[in-house]
Parts: structure tokens; C-alpha cells; sequence
């Protein structure tokens, strides 16, 4: 091989290198794409078209397929089956809306690990799907639920041994599982349900327990503060 036909190769793959480069930059969508399998790309033309039933048909059979495979004892799977009661969701089909819920909850509480907050937005939307159907009494076992998932096992005593940055990390995470805009929504739907049951000290209670993290989370003069501290006042006693 000569110096020459050396150069063109060498020039040629290093092209090829930086066209790919600039590819996956401006469109990373195309190498996104290599990799999946015709029902995921149909999955996906379907999502970018609204098209909300070929969607669903195409989600039930990569579903399907999970599970004929192994499979669906899977974080994957969990996230598979929300996305589906979503579409149920936007087709008002609530009484499947409520099913792929359920669904995802049976996969997520059969996993060693799940992240927090996904789980406890899972026990949220069968909560707000059971206040819409006003079955109170579930509808707040639901909030229950998704508020002691958010906030952990506050028994938990912590260990002699741990050290100094442990003990504030598992500070740093306490804080930051109390203090957020879902516990915050959580705190409020609690409340709520407890307004309807006439038990306002109760409701009061929870809606405290909003307005305290909604000021370490949004600020006192911040509008969904003022917002949470008008409720409270309401149901000054």
C-alpha cells in the first residue's frame, strides 16, 4: 500500500468519524433509532403523531413480548404500563387508566429497588383517580400511601457506626423527600379528603405541614405558598 492510498484511507475514517460526530449532535434521534426494532419505531411514530390507539396496540404488544420473555418483573415494564394508562388517560378511558396503574404498582412492588418518588406518584394517580370516582375512603388510603413512600421509614434509628457525612447525606435526603412539589401536592390532597370526611383538624394539620414546605421549597412570598397559607387560614378553628 502506498503513502498515498495510506492518506485516503486515514482521511476517509476520520471524515466518517467527524460526519457521525456532527450527526449525533445536530440529529441524535438517527443513532437513537439503530437500535430499536419495528414495534418500538411504530411505538414511537404513533406517540409523534398523537395518534393515541396505535400507540397503545403497539405498547401491548412490546408489553406482550416482555412478558412471554421473562421480562416483565422490570422497572422497564412499570414505565411501560404508566404510559399506557396516560394514553388511556387522554382517551378518557379512566376504568383502563386506573388498570395500568395497578399494573405498574404490581411490577414496582415486586422490585428490590424503585426510585421514590416514581413509586409514590404511582399511589398519587390511583388517589386522584379514586377522588374523581368520589371513593373518598380509597382515595385516601392512596395519599396515605404515596406520602409514607415519599417520606421512608422514619422509625428507621440510625446506625452507630455511621459517620459524619453519612449522617448528613441521609439528612440531605430526608430533607429533600419532605421538601418538594409532590409531597407538597400530597400534603394538600390529604387534606382535602379530610375536609370532605368534616375532620378539619386533621385537614389543618396536613395543610400546615404544606405551607411549612412550601416555604423551604418555593419561599414564604411565593404565590403557591400564599396559596397553602390562604387554606390554612380557612380553617382556623
Amino acid at each position: 500500500m502506498t503513502n498515498r492510498q495510506s492518506n485516503i484511507i486515514f482521511y476517509t475514517v476520520i471524515s466518517f468519524v467527524v460526519t457521525a460526530i456532527i450527526v449525533q449532535v445536530t440529529n441524535p434521534e438517527i443513532f437513537a433509532d439503530l437500535g430499536k426494532t419495528q414495534e418500538e419505531l411504530l411505538l414511537k411514530e404513533a406517540v409523534e403523531k398523537g395518534d393515541h390507539n396505535q400507540a397503545l396496540t403497539s405498547y401491548k404488544l412490546l408489553v406482550d413480548e416482555r412478558i412471554s420473555n421473562g421480562k416483565e418483573i422490570n422497572a422497564e415494564t412499570a414505565i411501560m404500563y404508566e404510559d399506557m394508562a396516560k394514553l388511556h388517560s387522554s382517551l378518557g378511558n379512566t376504568t383502563e387508566e386506573k388498570n395500568y396503574y395497578l399494573k405498574s404498582l404490581g411490577v414496582k412492588e415486586k422490585l428490590a429497588k424503585n426510585d421514590v418518588f416514581s413509586f409514590a406518584n404511582t399511589y398519587y394517580q390511583l388517589g386522584f383517580l379514586a377522588e374523581e370516582q368520589q371513593q373518598y375512603d380509597q382515595a385516601l388510603m392512596y395519599f396515605e400511601k404515596a406520602l409514607s413512600t415519599r417520606l421512608g421509614d422514619k422509625t428507621e434509628a440510625e446506625h452507630e457506626n455511621d459517620g459524619f457525612s453519612t449522617k448528613m447525606h441521609k439528612s440531605r435526603i430526608s430533607y429533600i423527600r419532605l421538601n418538594n412539589e409532590g409531597t407538597i401536592a400530597t400534603f394538600r390532597k390529604l387534606a382535602e379528603m379530610h375536609v370532605i370526611k368534616n375532620q378539619h383538624a386533621i385537614a389543618k394539620s396536613y395543610y400546615e405541614r404544606a405551607l411549612t414546605a412550601s416555604e423551604l421549597t418555593f419561599g414564604e412570598s411565593d404565590n403557591r405558598t400564599l396559596e397553602v397559607l390562604d387554606l390554612v387560614n380557612r380553617l382556623e378553628i
